[in-house]
């Protein structure tokens, strides 16, 4: 139950899920139609690999063969569109709770156990309140700090600014285009920590 709960689901679209269920079998079966062509072709020429394999298809001949081939890579399309979706994370937000789906397993953390949620490159970092694993790691920031760029700097001096205003918006928008230049901002009131993406968290 939800108990009335709105969420707001992160994750693959509906039109994401179309592309992946179309797009590999219909390539799979394009591939698939040519490969007696392509082995055919290959057999000529010594430089390429997994000569046994192809000469066996080269030497099927009639017009079925292509049939099957087609049909073979369609199947392989559909497998790997069928994995594409299985190891896809789905992701549910509302104000009280995230809830976190892959395969057939779900995890939910209420608002009170996790601090903060953001992406680190292309992982889902989840903080909870009573540790941060890469709390190590964070380096506070200053103006001008000599570890950083001046185009980082420039994007926090701008986001503290907007702090500053409790301009939550802009802020966050700012986080987000640190992040994609490799750096996670995590806040202690209106002080700015940051570490590069990548660096491996503490573990005791």
């Amino acid at each position: 139950m939800n108990h009335g709960m709105e969420y707001s689901d992160l994750g693959l679209s509906a039109s994401d899920r179309i592309l992946i269920w179309a797009v590999p079998p219909l390539l799979g079966a394009v591939v698939g139609w040519f490969i007696p062509a392509i082995a055919d072709w290959a057999t000529g020429l010594a430089w390429v690999p997994f000569q046994g394999p192809l000469e066996l298809i080269a030497s099927i001949q009639g017009p079925w063969v292509v049939i099957v081939t087609a049909i073979l890579g369609l199947l392989a399309g559909m497998v790997l569109s069928h994995i594409a979706i299985k190891e896809s994370l789905a992701v549910r937000l509302s104000d009280q709770e995230i809830r976190l789906r892959m395969h057939d397993a779900e995890q939910t953390f209420t608002r009170d156990e996790v601090s903060a949620v953001f992406l680190d490159g292309k992982q889902l970092v989840l903080l909870w309140r009573d540790h941060d694993p890469f709390a190590d790691h964070y380096v506070r920031w200053v103006a001008d700090s000599p570890e950083l760029t001046p185009s980082l700097n420039a994007l926090f001096l701008a986001r503290e600014k907007a702090m500053e205003n409790e301009d939550k918006e802009d802020a966050a928008d700012l986080r987000r285009e640190l992040s994609k230049l490799g750096i996670t901002v995590r806040d202690d009131g209106k002080r700015q920590y940051w570490r590069q993406h990548g660096q491996r968290p503490y573990r005791p």
